[in-house]
């Protein structure tokens, strides 16, 4: 029975040690969204000097944009005003490139196609509630405000049809600490999207 014993009571306590010795040495550092939101800003300003001088910064987002091409038309960005709280809904149809900060492009629409996204965003967080867009194009689209609604946006009507903009965004606004195919964790990116429709 010792013997039996002595082999069990080693393998218990070697698997205890290991998890203890697991638990010591998970160095892990803990996220930290607005050291991250400092060091993307300075990461984006020093981008914007060198390559894009005559872009615009927003202060209350840190996105930096440019305005390509006005767009034509007057369409109304709407607040769907729920039991829970109001959501901005719009559907575009777009084309769009995204792009690293190297340069390497991500994600893009094919040559002569388009991409449509119906978005219903969360305009109490500024971050999508049922959306496949993310929080910078948020930004990018909808008007500064609607009413007495105070919305973020980057220009006063938002895009219009045909319009085109150059965003670059921190990660805070992108895909935040998450690794998302090509896109490493904590990225600033670089957009340009072109608004073909409006819905």
């Amino acid at each position: 029975m010792k013997k039996i014993l002595s082999p069990l009571f080693l393998g218990i306590a070697a698997i205890a040690l290991f998890t203890v010795s697991c638990a010591k040495s998970d160095d892990t550092p803990v996220y930290d969204a607005a050291a991250q939101f400092k060091t993307d800003s300075v990461t984006l300003k020093n981008y914007v000097d060198s390559k894009f001088p005559d872009a615009q910064y927003d202060s209350g987002t840190g996105i930096w944009y440019e305005i390509l091409t006005e767009g034509e038309g007057n369409y109304q960005y709407k607040i769907v005003d729920t039991l829970n709280a109001k959501f901005l809904k719009f559907k575009p149809t777009v084309k769009y490139t995204g792009r690293l900060l190297s340069g390497s492009i991500f994600d893009q629409t094919e040559t002569d196609k388009t991409t449509t996204f119906e978005i219903l965003t969360n305009t109490g967080y500024y971050y999508p509630f049922e959306s496949t867009i993310i929080p910078a194009w948020t930004f990018a689209f909808a008007p500064k405000q609607i009413g007495d609604l105070k919305l973020s946006g980057l220009t006063e009507k938002g895009l219009q049809k045909g319009a085109k903009i150059h965003i670059m965004a921190p990660s805070r606004w992108t895909y935040g600490n998450r690794a998302t195919g090509k896109i490493p964790a904590n990225s600033p990116l670089d957009f340009v999207i072109e608004v073909v429709d409006l819905k």
